[in-house]
């Protein structure tokens, strides 16, 4: 019961070389493992190893069930190496997915250097990098139970984002609600359905709204829109904008509304972002991006999207 599994994804913590790249398992994981020798550990077969960036809807699943798969023989101790590119959108994902197993620890870990020095050969450990700093992390927390994301710290996983593309520090993580439990009823449709899962996103620039109404128009093929607004969720309106929105409204397509900043979420307060919920545009409220993906991923593929699911 005391075994950590773990999962190779790849990412910049198992990259090596000139330019980084995420090192075979075969490579990596022989030299990984005795650096670890001490601890009991099990390494979980893994065919998607990656750049995070790549990473899809169907690759979460697949993550998904690795660890339910292991988690029904017993095991509760979990830690998915991964990259950070994406690491906060799978992290949010894993949170709401694993919600109903209440006695696991899941560390999804990724380092912004590697693991190894880049161009070392033999293999040997980068003392002035952090990678090892967060495995240690994850290997002094492992008895948590929860979902978390380490980089840098820990933090629980449902609404972490990341704010700096370089510095060791790059993740913070904001208070928001902890995610509902919600048991899905096969793998095997979680498979299916995320196949085909766009979730539509919008970042706003200074533009005419007719930019904004043409973007809109053009969602009708997703599951979900995202919209990232200015400020606390200011957004241009306009009548294309309105008829917009109400057509994907009435087509069940969920719009979501957050911020561009990192911090303070959306609210109601000021005319230029309240009017859009009265044409059936979701406030994301202090939910990070990631964590609106995540929950808005997972809310889709167990067949829960709406308005009273996402509420809750």
């Amino acid at each position: 019961m005391n075994t950590i599994y773990f999962i190779y994804a790849g990412g910049t913590f198992g990259s090596h070389g000139t330019p980084l790249t995420p090192l075979p398992a075969d490579e990596f994981l022989p030299a990984f493992s005795s650096l670890i020798h001490q601890h009991d550990h099990t390494i979980l077969p893994n065919h998607i190893i990656k750049d995070s960036s790549t990473l899809t809807p169907a690759d979460f699943v697949h993550f998904y069930e690795l660890i339910t798969k292991a988690y029904h023989t017993g095991a509760r101790h979990f830690i998915l190496i991964t990259g950070t590119d994406s690491l906060s959108f799978l992290g949010a994902f894993l949170s709401y997915a694993l919600a109903p197993l209440c006695d696991i620890s899941v560390f999804v870990m990724g380092s912004m250097h590697p693991l190894f020095i880049a161009k070392h050969l033999p293999y040997a450990i980068d003392k002035t990098g952090d990678a090892w700093q967060n495995l240690s992390i994850c290997l002094k927390n492992i008895h948590k139970k929860g979902v978390f994301v380490v980089v840098g710290d820990i933090f629980l996983a449902h609404n972490t984002q990341k704010i700096h593309s370089q510095a060791n520090d790059a993740f913070v993580a904001i208070t928001a609600p902890t995610p509902t439990q919600i048991t899905p009823s096969s793998v095997e449709i979680l498979h299916q359905k995320a196949t085909h899962a766009p979730i539509k996103t919008i970042y706003l620039t200074p533009n005419s709204p007719t930019v904004l109404a043409h973007e809109l128009q053009h969602a009708t093929n997703a599951i979900a829109v995202i919209i990232i607004a200015f400020g606390a969720g200011n957004v241009p309106s306009s009548p294309d904008v309105i008829q917009a929105l109400e057509k994907l409204n009435s087509l069940n397509i969920p719009v979501i509304c957050t911020s561009m900043c990192a911090f303070g979420g959306v609210n109601d307060h000021y005319g230029a972002g309240a009017w859009q919920y009265q044409h059936g545009v979701w406030s994301g409220g202090n939910l990070t991006i990631a964590g609106i993906y995540g929950k808005l991923l997972w809310l889709y593929l167990t067949g829960n999207l709406t308005l009273g699911a996402w509420q809750s």
